[in-house]
């Protein structure tokens, strides 16, 4: 081969070297842009698959958070219903078929919420098999303030007078709970001795009485009257195991602040109010429509254990009896207006738990024997003091048991019932204890015959006393020695 020839086969092999270098450079280049287009792709897929499992996250998250939402939505409205007919079934307990009802009605759901609507039935239903209360049959118990402990009636403490005093008009906190439980158990129902009647005021402002025919209850419960006599633990109560005044606990509840034979300050259940109340918390159905009981005051000594009378502030010597400036003397301090309105306190709190008030005269008097003079003066002491405290009352309870007539109706020509009627009263309490029940239900009045449930019918009923025993087994209450207080000196005697 010439040298032409073999140039043009060098340059033909140059040329071929080249080509198939850039045909490897261009598949290099075809397979680095393939394997980057592969990166990019799977880089996408992976963040579109990573941005699909966010989302779904997110949605599961959501979802989870929107059904935590709603159990705790169904949770506090499940809680809620159940609070509403816990309040409803008290109401209703206390035989308020209506208001349990309307309770229910008032949720905004109500008709939405089985629950709400079947519990609203069963009121309806038990209403519905209730029967009239049969007025005349109900009878009125009263107690006074209760002894605690052995010292009332003991005469080594107080001397003879004192403990059998004590031991004839008292019961111990024991044994009233004890006849508590007993005429529960025997199906009596307290009501307010305003519930016996219907009042109607005619058109010259005069009022009048017919009974009440629609006073509503199961068959098998009775209606009870309750009244607690001088609530206001005078000074000659202190060292007898009787509670010293109403005070209200941390909750607003009326207590009682008690001194044991130690010296030692209790505050609790240790008279009538907070042991009825106590009672009535565990039993609702002890009490319609929340009725408690009836409080007799006197005012010489003030109200609750408060020094509220007058003569506290006068300090007039004339007035003054030996227990208040023993009193005044131990307590230099003593702030009149703080005392009043300790008081009033106590009796707005009262009357938010149900309890009612009435008079038991200023100075505890006889009504009978007292004249009209007297008795007019001793109203007028009692609204002075006692009123602006507990506000105004319709009812009268005499002391001593006593009244302003016989068994006769009273009338216009009876000048006693002609002042305290054209003062406001027109309710009179008097005490029959040979009777379980005695009323008289006059136009413009109405009488109730109190059964005195205390040492001297304890004992009665005891040791066979024919008549005391009719009227407590009436009261459903049997059984007496097992709880009657043997501190108490025997025989009982009236003093």
């Amino acid at each position: 081969m010439d040298e032409e020839s073999r140039k043009q086969e060098r340059i033909r092999r140059k040329r071929a070297e080249m080509r198939r270098r850039r045909r490897r450079a261009l598949m290099i280049r075809r397979a680095v842009f393939a394997l980057a287009v592969l990166m990019v792709l799977a880089g996408f897929i992976a963040l579109v698959t990573a941005g699909v499992r966010a989302v779904k996250k997110n949605r599961e998250a959501k979802g989870a958070a929107e059904a935590a939402v709603i159990a705790s939505q169904e949770a506090e409205r499940e809680e809620a219903v159940n609070d509403l007919i816990a309040e409803a079934d008290r109401l209703a307990s206390m035989y308020d078929y209506d208001a349990a009802a309307a309770l229910l009605r008032s949720d905004d759901a109500y008709a939405e919420t089985p629950a709400l609507t079947a519990a609203v039935k069963a009121y309806e239903d038990r209403k519905a098999a209730c029967v009239p209360l049969d007025v005349s049959t109900v009878p009125h118990v009263f107690f006074h303030s209760l002894i605690n402990d052995s010292r009332g009636f003991d005469p080594a403490v107080n001397g003879d007078f004192v403990a059998m005093d004590n031991g004839c008009w008292m019961c111990s906190t024991s044994e009233f709970q004890a006849m508590l439980q007993q005429m529960y158990e025997a199906g009596y129902v307290l009501v307010r001795l305003r519930d016996l009647v219907v009042e109607t005021v005619d058109g010259e402002g005069r009022v009048h009485y017919t009974p009440n025919t629609s006073l509503m209850l199961p068959p098998d419960k009775k209606g009870l009257v309750l009244s607690e006599d001088d609530l206001s633990y005078y000074h000659a109560y202190d060292n007898q195991g009787i509670a010293s005044r109403l005070v209200l606990d941390a909750d607003g509840r009326v207590v009682c602040e008690y001194t044991d034979a130690d010296g030692v300050m209790h505050t609790g259940s240790y008279d009538v109010v907070p042991i009825l109340n106590d009672f009535i918390d565990e039993h609702p159905d002890f009490s319609y429509h929340n009725a408690r009981g009836m409080i007799a005051l006197t005012g010489y000594n003030g109200v609750f254990g408060y020094r509220t009378d007058s003569v506290y502030l006068t300090r007039d010597a004339e007035r003054l009896d030996p227990d208040q400036i023993v009193f005044l003397e131990a307590h230099p301090d003593f702030d009149y207006d703080a005392e009043v309105a300790a008081a009033g306190t106590i009796a707005e709190a009262l009357k938010a738990e149900g309890w009612e008030f009435a008079s038991h005269t200023w100075g505890h008097r006889h009504a009978d024997t007292a004249s009209l003079e007297a008795l007019k003066s001793d109203n007028e002491k009692w609204v002075a003091t006692v009123e602006p405290i507990v506000g105004k009352t319709d009812t009268i309870i005499f002391a001593h048991g006593s009244d302003i007539a016989g068994i006769e109706a009273y009338t216009a020509d009876n000048e006693k019932y002609a002042y305290f009627n054209e003062a406001g009263y027109h309710f009179y309490c008097n005490v029959d204890g040979s009777t379980a029940v005695w009323q008289q239900i006059g136009d413009g009045y109405v009488r109730s015959g109190r059964v005195n449930l205390d040492g001297y019918r304890l004992y009665q009923t005891m040791t066979g006393n024919e008549r005391s025993s009719e009227v407590m087994a009436y009261l459903g209450i049997h059984d007496v020695a097992e709880f009657f207080d043997n501190n108490r000196v025997t025989p009982v005697t009236i003093p």
